[in-house]
């Protein structure tokens, strides 16, 4: 493995390591009907934001209660002047991992002309919120509402508005730079390539992976727990992690291995105590008999045959990208962003992704070119390590969430 390689790689794996405990990318999304005297909106939003939020909150009122009750105190609506009255306000069924909510507001004979969105920039003032406003079924104008500007005037609204591909291929790269997770095992996939060319490869195999099944969700011939594929998507970095100190064959592995086990159990437990439906039993084994036979055999492989290594990581990649992009999928399909012809917004934020990913690769490779062989030959394993207690502190918080 290229010293100077994993030199230079590990530097943005050491900044990812202090950027874990921080919160990661927030935001929002809401859909509003507009008609005569009303305007009904439905606001979307992470789980994850919600507990973000009340960690330290009234325990005994489940987060999605308390999240109602706040939307309700800084959402409004207005005509003109003059402010418009909440009629009702309810929490909807939303998919595993989500939180939605619906307002209705009454202006009496007046057209609502505006919204405001007030919620989560008093706890992050960097929440980012997409809207979407629809008149007689047909959207009519989109907007981004952030704390410095989170009131939407719709009062002159050019009636022909509608998504672009430009906007999904925004979001396609904000969703990859502000996914801790999945920049996270783009770096654990660098660590472990050790070229350039098997870095390729390797994210080769992720991108098909995750485009595959990030086309299947959003046309809806797969389903996916999206508690579970959150989860996976932690446990991911964790394995790859894990596969690096397996490779150099040293005491080292010992540490890896047992961080695994201890995912995996706890997952198996989640189960066992009821935090998770028992017919996630069979998720959590059957992953886990995958990583255990796939460690088995890229241990095996990359020490007698380097050919059938690098097509065995084009394999696994392929398989870890599927993971992903069912969680890709998930962030896509719960903003309520899409529209009724899918191909555009599913073109534009597939190709927004991989330019991120791009983008990220390109920094790495230009890190471990320029600076490689200035550091410590014990920060690679140090980088790796904290990939691998990210990964582990990921899976079981999404686990028992």
């Amino acid at each position: 493995m290229s010293r100077r390689w994993v030199h230079g790689v590990l530097i943005a794996c050491t900044v990812l390591s202090g950027m874990a405990s921080a919160h990661t990318r927030s935001e929002s999304y809401s859909h509003w009907h507009l008609s005569d005297s009303t305007v009904t909106g439905t606001i979307t939003i992470p789980l994850r934001e919600v507990m973000f939020r009340y960690q330290v909150d009234d325990a005994d009122t489940p987060p999605r209660d308390l999240f109602h009750a706040h939307v309700v105190e800084t959402v409004t609506a207005a005509s003109g002047d003059d402010a418009c009255t909440l009629s009702a306000s309810n929490i909807l069924q939303a998919a595993s991992g989500f939180v939605r909510v619906e307002m209705t507001f009454d202006c009496a004979t007046a057209t609502p002309d505006a919204v405001t969105f007030g919620t989560m920039f008093d706890v992050t003032p960097a929440h980012v919120h997409y809207a979407r406003l629809y008149r007689g079924g047909v959207q009519i104008g989109e907007n981004l509402m952030t704390d410095s500007a989170p009131t939407w005037d719709f009062a002159n609204l050019d009636q022909g508005a509608s998504a672009s591909f430009l906007s999904f291929l925004g979001l396609g790269i904000e969703h990859i730079a502000g996914g801790i997770d999945h920049i996270a095992f783009l770096f654990g996939l660098l660590l472990i390539a050790g070229s350039v060319g098997r870095s390729v490869i390797a994210v080769t195999g992720f991108t098909l992976g995750h485009s595959i099944s990030l086309a299947a969700a959003v046309l809806g011939y797969v389903h996916a727990d999206g508690q579970l594929v959150e989860a996976f998507i932690g446990f991911t970095v964790a394995l790859v992690a894990v596969e690096y100190f397996l490779l150099r064959r040293d005491d080292t592995r010992l540490f890896a291995i047992v961080s695994l086990l201890v995912a995996w159990g706890a997952g198996l437990a989640a189960v066992a105590f009821g935090f998770l439906p028992p017919r996630a039993l069979f998720a959590y084994g059957g992953f886990g008999i995958f990583a255990a036979c796939y460690l088995l055999i890229a241990a095996e492989t990359e020490a007698h045959d380097r050919r059938r290594a690098t097509l065995l990581l084009f394999v696994a990649t392929c398989c870890f990208g599927l993971v992903h992009g069912f969680g890709f999928a998930g962030f896509l399909m719960e903003t309520g962003l899409l529209g009724t012809s899918l191909l555009v917004p599913l073109l534009g934020f597939n190709l927004g992704v991989e330019a991120g990913q791009l983008i990220i690769v390109a920094i790495a490779i230009s890190l471990g070119a320029l600076i490689g062989r200035r550091l410590p030959e014990i920060l690679p394993q140090l980088a790796a390590a904290g990939l691998c207690g990210i990964g582990v502190f990921w899976f079981i918080s999404r686990t028992i969430a």
